[in-house]
């Protein structure tokens, strides 16, 4: 492969610095998940989660220190935290700091299937096409009323409500059976109802009536393990122990703090000076080695469940603009020069990819291959597609992403394509990326997933809650994603994955992975079951935490 131009290269490092330095098939039978049966073995599962975890992947297992319970615990994150109105949330990553307060009916294991968590048990039957969740006797809010089927049933129309009908399967109907009992049901067959559903956060019906959407957006009553204390945007979260959480003996903390610091530098010397007890998402080897010689512990594993994929979308669908025309699409990939892009931005950590997820995803397609680097047949395919000198557009992101968008840029520019890069407020970016028809490209970073069958529809598909006017979605893309949420068995949904993956990225250029990125997580010594990245970048367990002795 041919080597990036030193100025291009250049360009591209200089990004990257200045940034900041599963669930199963099933079909034919009902199928029944149930929860831990009592609350010590519920807990005692929740430990031993993280305990399993970190003996995975090459780190080292160790025996748990004796649990000290009480104390705080302060975590760094580098994202803000936009809504605690999950159904009108936009990102997985207010998933994080909603889980002390609010619970999800699910959760998932080390190897991505899901069980029920607030919930006790998920019943799926096929034949009728009915997914039925059993809940938990006896469980209430903070606001002391009770969480139960009519609440439930009310949290699961808001998502409906809220515009994520499809991030749930499309629901034909959803209803109270009981007191303990909400069943949906469904027009056609999917497997992975434990999956959406799973993923849905429960808040306290009679606080939204009482406060309003305003007021549930920056407040939250759950029954999650900690109550919210205060909440100040781009800054920090605090929290104070539920004395009357439903897991007996749990939380361990008696105070829970998350603070936003988007700041790399800022991070690191919060976690060095131990203002901190925990620094997530960490991303340069230089940062990283400083943090461990400092006799730091990195916590969680490496797999396609707790990577980013830093990416370029495309304006695939307008004939209006030259990224319309798949071949101005193609002639860009070849200006690419992918192992060198990944480690500019992954801080020397990261890994290329020819497609959109990592190499041990079930997306991953064996035979899928990279665009080869050839400056030279990029421009003469961007004069046949009538672009002999380039043109000019513009480059979308978030300031935590604009080194991605910033190496893009230098990729353009060595072609003869100047772009502009826009740096947008979150807000700002999501709200033009639901419908409209930008001119340009979007820089930007995902979840990583072993099973990417979900993610796929809600963000780029037909069905999805955005990029509507962006998206081109071939039935080359849409037919085997649909195929693969409908399929019987894991090899027939694993292969029309891979027919859906090859198509968003290889065959029709509607995406382009730029870096995987496989984050370091810090924690002071003597910390344990944090369970941070030890299932999915989002999920964790604030209720087994805890300082040993």
């Amino acid at each position: 492969m041919m080597k990036l131009s030193k100025k291009v290269l250049a360009l591209a490092l200089a990004a990257a610095m200045t940034a900041g330095m599963v669930s199963g098939c099933g079909g034919g039978s009902k199928t029944s998940a149930t929860a831990a049966p009592s609350a010590g073995s519920q807990a005692a599962g929740s430990e031993a989660a993280g305990s399993q975890a970190a003996g995975n992947d090459g780190a080292e297992s160790k025996v748990p220190g004796e649990i000290e319970a009480g104390g705080s615990l302060t975590i760094a994150i580098p994202q803000l935290h936009n809504t605690f109105f999950m159904p009108q949330s936009t990102t997985t990553s207010d998933r994080f700091g909603a889980q002390p307060v609010l619970e999800s009916l699910g959760r998932a294991d080390t190897e991505g299937n899901y069980f029920p968590w607030l919930a006790e048990e998920f019943v799926t039957d096929p034949d009728n096409l009915t997914f039925t969740i059993k809940l938990r006797d006896g469980v209430k809010f903070h606001d002391g009323s009770v969480c139960d089927g009519e609440a439930v049933a009310w949290n699961i129309q808001q998502y409906i409500d809220n515009g994520k009908a499809s991030e749930i399967g499309t629901p034909r109907e959803v209803k109270v059976v009981d007191d303990l009992t909400v069943q949906i049901q469904y027009d056609e067959w999917a497997n992975n109802w434990d999956n959406v559903i799973g993923d849905i956060y429960i808040c306290s019906k009679e606080a939204y009536e009482k406060n309003g959407v305003e007021w549930c957006q920056t407040h939250a009553v759950g029954t999650g393990p900690f109550i919210l204390e205060s909440f100040i945007a781009d800054n920090k979260i605090t929290y104070t122990k539920n004395e009357d959480y439903r897991i007996e003996g749990q939380p361990y903390i008696d105070h829970l703090e998350i603070d936003m610091i988007t700041d790399t530098n800022t991070m690191m010397s919060a976690l060095l000076n131990k203002e901190v007890g925990v620094a997530m998402k960490f991303e340069n080897d230089a940062i990283i080695n400083a943090i461990k010689q400092a006799g730091f512990e990195s916590v969680g594993r490496k797999n396609a469940n707790v990577a980013d994929i830093k990416h370029i979308i495309w304006n695939s669908k307008s004939d209006k603009h030259p990224m319309g025309d798949l071949k101005v699409r193609q002639a860009i990939m070849h200006a690419i020069q992918w192992d060198d892009v990944a480690k500019a931005l992954s801080g020397g950590l990261g890994e290329s990819t020819p497609l959109f997820c990592t190499s041990d995803s079930w997306a991953y397609a064996p035979d899928a291959k990279f665009y080869e680097y050839d400056p030279d047949l990029a421009k003469q395919m961007l004069a046949e597609a009538g672009y002999p000198n380039g043109f000019e557009t513009t480059i979308y992101t978030k300031a935590v992403d604009n080194d991605t968008a910033t190496a893009f840029q230098a990729i353009l520019a060595q072609i003869g394509i100047k772009a502009e890069v826009n740096v947008m407020d979150s807000s700002a970016l999501a709200a033009i990326q639901k419908e409209d028809d930008i001119d340009g490209f979007i820089a930007n970073r995902g979840a990583s997933k072993m099973d990417f069958t979900n993610n796929y529809i809600r963000l780029y598909s037909s069905e999805g809650i955005k990029n509507h006017g962006i998206m081109l979605r071939p039935a080359e893309f849409e037919e085997p994603l649909f195929a693969a949420r409908a399929a019987k068995t894991i090899e027939e949904k694993k292969a029309n994955l891979q027919k859906a993956a090859k198509a968003l990225v290889q065959d029709y250029v509607m995406i382009t992975p730029m870096a995987v990125v496989y984050y370091e997580t810090f924690a002071v010594p003597g910390l344990e079951d944090s369970g941070i990245y030890d299932v999915s970048l989002e999920q964790w367990t604030p209720e087994a935490v805890h300082w040993t002795k």
